[in-house]
């Protein structure tokens, strides 16, 4: 039961900033303006970027106390902690400067814009800068909150910090200016409340009935599992956001909006899958190597069922509910591009399982290895695709990566089991025929007609195909349910 309630924290997280950004989106739009949106969106890719390149400590912190450190070993905690702590603020100036180099040089060469939009952007590239490392220090410190499973309180903070991103620019453009330069200040000062609430949670776990030192060894132990991480934390999402800048050095900020707009709602329905398996992460790393290998086969069968029926909904429904949501806004090429990105996240929510697994039981070497090799393939599918086919090749090119992602990890995880083949391949199935439909069929009636019946088919095969152990704890949490009722 403890798993389904840090999931659920985890998703309380990640959910409340999705209904946010679906209604917020129209208001940047309608204030700001596509072109000016488009930078703002590159902005905020830049600091979570960087911001996200914490040298692997925030995995690596969660995943040394969750399989080393017992409950009443203290001391050792908080140096693990601490350890962490003054290692990635000692980096944070290397990432600062990091960033402010990378802004830079693409704000002021590729990025094509408005003079006005690109002379806010260089402005407000020490901002960025300063952002960097308050992301960084967020993930260490929510990194080791989530070793011994406070999963709630790092759900607070992450809808503080994702929620006010979000609100306090969308304040100061309606209240005072849309001046970019103001609306990444109101960015910073909501990541900035959400590290001082993990901060205070840190202090008063760890650090307040202990004294911390920085430990030699921990650090070695750290870094030796962070290295990889680190390799991952720079390829993998300069893979993520590689498309984004390909589109605004070569179609410009207006495109970067039409793309980002989809993108951005897909990507927040991962906040379902994505809690899990941030649950999941500690028990991996604590249990022993078959029950978690069990596991992990067993909730990648989870996350495909639970996830499908969304996918087909927002897949065959893309074109009227974008239409709805932007109104006389909406650029015609972000239906096709929201469709092909949902395809692809379906198959990422699947990876994430074995990913986590396979860091989690101590081999971050092989995702860092696999996302370097996927790179140099990945960016040329970006310029060659998209030069072919336009937004619409961007996305598919994303799509394809995330597929043979899917598939090396499961494979590496041990997760290609016939069995679970099986119940992922009925799913698989409908998810490409709401791609196929949506594309011969023009009636909004007929398309949420269409969503409802393969929806209704993905849940059938869930009820007869969900894993036993899954069924029998949904049976318990029901019994529980009707007896508080």
């Amino acid at each position: 039961m403890r798993l389904a309630t840090n999931s659920f924290y985890s998703l309380l997280g990640s959910a409340v900033p999705l209904l946010l950004s679906v209604l917020t989106v129209p208001l940047f739009v309608e204030q700001i303006g596509m072109e000016r949106y488009g930078a703002l969106a590159l902005a905020w890719l830049f600091l979570t970027y960087f911001g996200n390149a914490d040298f692997g400590f925030g995995r690596s912190v969660t995943q040394r106390l969750a399989s080393t450190i017992g409950r009443g070993d203290a001391d050792r905690a908080a140096n693990i902690v601490w350890t962490a702590i003054v290692t990635i603020a000692g980096f944070g100036i290397l990432l600062a400067l990091l960033l402010y180099v990378a802004a830079r040089t693409y704000f002021a060469g590729p990025f094509d814009a408005a003079p006005d939009i690109s002379a806010e952007m260089l402005a407000a590239v020490w901002l960025l800068a300063l952002g960097s490392p308050i992301v960084a220090l967020s993930g260490v410190l929510g990194g080791a909150l989530m070793g011994i499973e406070r999963f709630r309180l790092v759900a607070s903070s992450a809808i503080i910090a994702n929620s006010g991103a979000l609100l306090f620019p969308l304040a100061i453009a309606y209240l005072y200016s849309v001046d970019l330069r103001w609306l990444i200040l109101a960015t910073l000062a909501a990541r900035l409340l959400g590290l001082l609430l993990l901060a205070s949670g840190v202090w008063q776990t760890f650090l307040r009935r202990a004294v911390p030192r920085f430990s030699v060894e921990e650090f070695r132990k750290l870094a030796s599992y962070g290295a990889w991480i680190m390799v991952t934390a720079i390829v993998g999402p300069l893979m993520v956001a590689g498309d984004r800048m390909v589109i605004g050095a070569v179609l410009g900020a207006a495109a970067v909006a039409a793309y980002a707009i989809p993108f951005q709602i897909a990507s927040r329905t991962l906040s379902l899958p994505i809690a899990i398996v941030q649950a999941l992460f500690p028990r991996f790393a604590s249990e022993d190597g078959e029950a978690s290998r069990a596991r992990c086969g067993t909730f990648t069968i989870v996350v495909a069922q639970i996830y499908t029926p969304l996918v087909i909904g927002l897949i065959l429904l893309a074109g009227p509910l974008l239409s709805l949501w932007l109104g006389d806004n909406l650029d015609e090429r972000s239906i096709l591009v929201g469709q092909i990105l949902m395809a692809g996240f379906w198959t990422n929510a699947l990876a994430n399982v074995p990913y986590a697994y396979i860091q989690a039981r101590g081999q971050p070497r092989f995702t860092a290895l696999l996302h370097l090799a996927e790179l140099p393939f990945y960016i040329a599918l970006l310029f060659g695709l998209g030069a072919t086919f336009g937004l619409a090749g961007i996305a598919a090119a994303f799509a394809l990566r995330c597929g043979i992602d899917m598939l090396a990890l499961m494979t590496k995880a041990g997760a290609m089991g016939i069995d679970i083949w099986r119940k992922v391949a009925v799913q698989m199935a409908l998810v490409l025929a709401a791609l196929m439909l949506a594309h011969s069929i023009m009636s909004w009636a007929w398309l949420a007609t269409s969503a409802l019946a393969l929806a209704a088919l993905s849940l059938t095969a869930t009820a007869w195909q969900m894993p036993p152990e899954i069924k029998a704890q949904l049976r318990v949490l029901l019994a529980r349910f009707r007896k508080a009722a």
